[in-house]
């Protein structure tokens, strides 16, 4: 299969083999985003593992996208229920922006409200914020946001699993950038060192074809529930057709 391979044009209804329908997000849409954000969590575990405040989990992953900037975000509907979302941003410095300014400050005042007036009830969820307050921002790597200005944030129900439906909307999105003039992307993943999806879905192609690569050792698991597993956040960027090749791949190897 080409690398010059396209998809439908980002924004077109697109039926899929089982029927199920990829469309654009609509503002009806954002209660089961933000579910499926909460359920699919750290792996599928939900996001109580870690905060169980479910309410600002959904509104710090999703609410720039839903609230401000839906034009580059998808769903997959199947059977009248949403399975699955995509949520792209085209440009980091307005995403930035509006979350520094919008969302940040009022996730920040409503959980430290809600710990010192004792409304959580898991004692990891007082940690988390412990850590997010002190060791988060150390552990980011560091990447030139002005050189890859897009990021995209997907996650599908189990339903949806090995249908193609994340290599399908992450090829609409780079349609979508590329008809804008935008020409590279960035991409952050906190997972286990040595036992995540990086590891699975072809690392060796992103490390050796990414533009810009780094890691650094994550914390967050140790520190907010006590378990020693080796953790990394890893951050990249890379030109969209580089990119497009690496999906094709998956496309074709794994049905992803």
């Amino acid at each position: 299969m080409s690398g010059n391979e396209r998809v439908a044009v980002a924004g077109r209804k697109r039926k899929t083999a089982d029927a199920a329908t990829i469309r654009p997000f609509r503002p009806d849409d954002r209660q089961a985003v933000r579910d499926i954000c909460c359920r699919t969590a750290y792996r599928n575990r939900g996001c109580e593992v870690i905060f169980e405040d479910r309410e600002l989990h959904a509104d710090y992953w999703t609410k720039y996208y839903t609230d401000y900037a839906p034009e580059a975000s998808w769903v997959i509907e199947q059977d009248g229920s949403i399975i699955g979302y995509f949520l792209g941003s085209t440009d980091q410095k307005k995403f930035l922006r509006i979350m520094s300014r919008r969302i940040v400050p009022r996730y920040i005042s409503t959980a430290l409200w809600r710990l010192v007036t004792r409304q959580y009830k898991k004692p990891q969820s007082g940690r988390y914020l412990l850590w997010l307050f002190l060791k988060s921002w150390r552990e980011a790597p560091e990447i030139s946001y002005g050189a890859y200005p897009a990021h995209y944030h997907c996650n599908i129900l189990r339903a949806g699993y090995g249908r193609g439906y994340y290599t399908t909307l992450t090829l609409m999105f780079l349609d979508h950038l590329e008809e804008h003039g935008i020409m590279a992307l960035h991409g952050h993943i906190t997972e286990h060192k040595d036992k995540g999806i990086w590891d699975r879905f072809g690392n060796s192609f992103q490390v050796e074809h990414a533009d810009f690569f780094s890691e650094k050792p994550s914390s967050l698991f140790r520190f907010v529930t006590g378990k020693d597993d080796e953790m990394v956040n890893r951050a990249w960027g890379i030109q969209t057709y580089k990119y497009r090749i690496w999906i094709l791949w998956l496309r074709e190897r794994f049905n992803i």
